[in-house]
């Protein structure tokens, strides 16, 4: 943990916003002197010696309700006593490359409208963070970039594909209940998080709280599901909810080899072909061929271990956002193989 965290942060359960933090083990880093403005040198940086120091071990008291909150492995861990911890992801071991461009293409296109230099200087939240794979861009883009997720192993995952980048912070917490001071942020994205929730209302209000007025906060959610590929859907997830992980881990790699042989394969072939072309774009995860077979199988994983409570239309993301207050409203629709939506507002 960073120490120029402490700033932004507050109990999730009172709100109470001076906590006290005890140290137990930090970490060196290196810093670059140009990410810190002339004057502005936030605590734990020596710009002489171009270090950072960091909190991996340690706690942070809550003067307001007496609650207390471990700091390991560099991720402080501010789930209130009771909530519900996120599930387990199979992208527990995945590893962000930048050096692969599918993963710089694949953020780019969940946060369009917005384009890398609206990143740049901004403090920006990552709700519902995963692995790290989306705040890694953020904040190469030039962002102060915080990731919640409420799951041990997501945060521990997106440590390590993040945590060494000096503008990136990860934080254990709720969505619900983030732990941020009010109008923290410049910018709060939610990219594929809320269709998981049973109540991605209140997720949604409690990201717009920490928004400040004149920041934006952008999403991307699931669309409806209908017909057969519906169906198919709530069959599949319905066997795969309860299944041990260790056989639901040996069908996700039948199904990605599967993929490999009857989708992925055929599209890369005949996607330039006429006519054939048009017929490949419609087998199922077709997008899915630029991704490593390791990173195929984790994703399939997650889609039927974690379920999905609801679908969103354009016109319903709409009317959350204007009816919250937000101006300058888009949504726009995505297909790849199946119906998505990006919305993004200004906060009033």
């Amino acid at each position: 943990m960073k120490y120029r965290l402490l700033s932004w942060l507050v109990c999730p359960g009172c709100r109470f916003p001076d906590l006290r933090l005890e140290t137990v083990k930090t970490r060196s880093s290196d810093v670059f002197v140009g990410h810190f403005e002339d004057g502005d040198t936030p605590p734990g940086v020596d710009l002489d010696h171009r270090k950072e120091q960091e909190v991996m071990e340690g706690e942070l008291y809550c003067g307001g309700c007496g609650s207390v909150f471990a700091i390991k492995g560099g991720v402080p861990r501010m789930m209130l006593t009771g909530a519900q911890k996120g599930p387990s992801t199979k992208h527990a071991h995945t590893q962000v490359d930048p050096s692969r461009r599918e993963w710089e293409q694949n953020f780019q296109d969940l946060a369009s409208p917005l384009a890398p230099s609206d990143f740049l200087g901004k403090v920006v939240l990552d709700a519902g963070c995963g692995f790290g794979r989306h705040l890694f861009f953020a904040a190469r883009y030039g962002a102060e970039v915080v990731g919640i997720d409420s799951s041990a192993e997501a945060v521990d995952a997106a440590f390590r594909n993040a945590g060494h980048l000096s503008r990136a912070h990860i934080v254990q917490a709720d969505i619900c209940r983030p732990p941020f001071r009010d109008a923290t942020f410049d910018l709060s994205y939610c990219f594929g998080v809320l269709h998981h929730l049973e109540d991605p209302h209140t997720a949604f209000k409690a990201i717009g709280q920490t928004v400040r007025p004149g920041g934006r906060l952008s999403l991307w959610v699931y669309g409806p599901r209908q017909g057969m590929t519906g169906l198919a859907s709530r069959l599949v997830r319905d066997i795969s909810k309860n299944m041990p992980a260790k056989d639901l881990e040996q069908v996700c790699t039948g199904i990605a080899r599967a993929l490999r042989l009857f989708s992925h394969t055929p599209y890369k072939l005949l996607r330039y072909v006429p006519v054939a072309g048009d017929l490949v774009r419609h087998l199922p995860v077709h997008d899915h061929h630029r991704w490593a077979f390791d990173v195929v199988v984790a994703d399939v994983y997650d889609r039927l271990r974690i379920p999905v409570h609801h679908w969103f239309t354009g016109e319903a993301l709409e009317r959350m956002l204007a009816n919250d207050g937000y101006g300058s409203v888009s949504v726009t629709r995505r297909v790849r193989n199946n119906e998505t939506f990006r919305a993004t507002g200004i906060r009033r």
